[in-house]
């Protein structure tokens, strides 16, 4: 016979066990529709759709070739595509660097969590070379300088911009040095600062969250300072350094 005392200590267990289970996310499983489709692998997590954002304009027609791809990867007919690549934003959101298309696409047909691959920091997923940077940067300069100068006119702060496209020299040795030679991983090549008060740095961080071509933000404790990616319309990823005025 099972004694008083006995099960006290079983409800409390159970109790406790229920309780512990409160406030944990409930683990995402990866939806059948992106299963289907995109194959995972050892540094792949699950994620819910709601999570994601994508960083592209897809058209309709973007959307309909790549849904014949899909219908193709059912079939057996091409392989299952590789994880979306994604970086976090610094609001608890992810934007995507690869995948729109796909992501697009499956969100439509139905998918509610993909595989994805979460990547340390943006980089240019169509940039092998030096030549290749410096196209995407030229093509870019002139709208990166519009939507900086009403970017700081939004927040009030001082500008300066920076272009390194000049000094090959530089780009080369930084890609050598600092990347291992990989050119796409250069994303400040086009730059710009801007100066606000110490009391308005972190609402003005939180205003170019706002922003739809805003990819990530981080946030530096050493010297009070913010840097965001910003993603221009030809797939083209520079830099805006947030600073308090001196």
């Amino acid at each position: 016979m099972i004694s008083l005392k006995l099960v006290l200590i079983l409800l409390i267990v159970q109790v406790m066990t229920f309780l512990g289970g409160i406030g944990k996310p409930a683990e995402v499983v990866l939806d059948p529709v992106a299963e289907a489709d995109i194959y995972q692998t050892a540094d792949s997590v699950i994620m819910p759709m709601d999570s994601l954002r994508a960083t592209e304009t897809v058209t309709p027609e973007d959307i309909s070739h790549t849904m014949a791809y899909i219908e193709k990867t059912k079939k057996g007919e091409i392989k299952k595509r590789e994880p979306l690549s994604v970086v976090e934003r610094g609001d608890g959101t992810y934007s995507i660097l690869d995948g729109n298309r796909t992501f697009s696409a499956l969100k439509e047909l139905g998918a509610k969590s993909f595989p994805v691959i979460v990547q340390d920091r943006p980089y240019h997923k169509d940039v092998e070379t030096f030549e290749d940077l410096v196209r995407i940067y030229s093509e870019a300069e002139s709208e990166f300088h519009r939507l900086v100068t009403a970017l700081g006119e939004e927040l009030m702060a001082e500008i300066s911009e920076h272009s390194d496209l000049n000094d090959a020299e530089a780009i080369h040795r930084k890609a050598k040095e600092n990347h291992g030679g990989d050119y796409g991983e250069i994303v400040d090549g086009l730059s710009a600062e801007m100066k606000v008060p110490a009391r308005e740095l972190q609402a003005a961080a939180r205003k170019l969250l706002e922003k739809d071509n805003i990819l990530c933000i981080y946030s530096h404790e050493n010297d009070n300072s913010c840097t965001a990616y910003l993603r221009l319309s030809n797939g083209a990823i520079a830099e805006i350094r947030l600073k308090e005025t001196e």
